[in-house]
């Protein structure tokens, strides 16, 4: 009898690789595109980042319906998650990155603070499904292109939002 493996490899490798690295990052970045949020969301995110504090960005948020991606920030911050909306291309949203992730870590921040260690950087693992922005993110967040972004039509799918419509 022939077992069929259906886990690409890829997936099975980062699994392992968040596991492997969870314990150097204070916390857990999951990109989602703010059109598809629930579709775009890995379901094994939670299992995978344990208690780890999460804050989620709404990217592409410049193609999403604003009040939709406003119900989907309520619904988080409702069950006691935080979530910004961003667009990796337009900038929108990116400099409440930093501030938000203080807050999350406003009581790790001040425990080290405490014990002397005031001004260690924070560490950060971004995680999402693909083609939701990661390396877009990155390049937006280093200023510079260190990560292969692909090209999105973004003119087209802007036009197919509007004859929706």
């Amino acid at each position: 009898k022939q077992i069929v493996q259906w886990f690409p490899g890829h997936m099975a490798k980062t699994r392992r690789l968040i596991s492997e690295n969870l314990k150097n990052v204070d916390i857990v970045i999951e990109l989602l595109d703010a059109r598809i949020p629930r579709s775009s969301k890995n379901p094994e995110i939670a299992a995978l980042i344990q208690n780890k504090p999460i804050l989620t960005l709404l990217n592409k948020s410049s193609l999403a319906d604003d009040a939709v991606t406003r119900d989907w920030i309520d619904w988080y911050k409702s069950n006691g998650g935080y979530a910004i909306k961003i667009d990796c291309i337009t900038g929108e949203g990116i400099s409440g990155i930093g501030p938000a992730v203080k807050n999350i870590l406003k009581d790790k921040l001040k425990r080290l603070e405490e014990k002397g260690m005031a001004g260690r950087k924070i560490k950060a693992m971004i995680v999402g499904i693909p083609n939701v922005g990661k390396s877009a993110l990155v390049n937006k967040l280093s200023g510079q292109k260190k990560a292969k972004v692909e090209k999105q039509k973004r003119s087209r799918v802007k036009e197919e939002r509007k004859e929706s419509r």
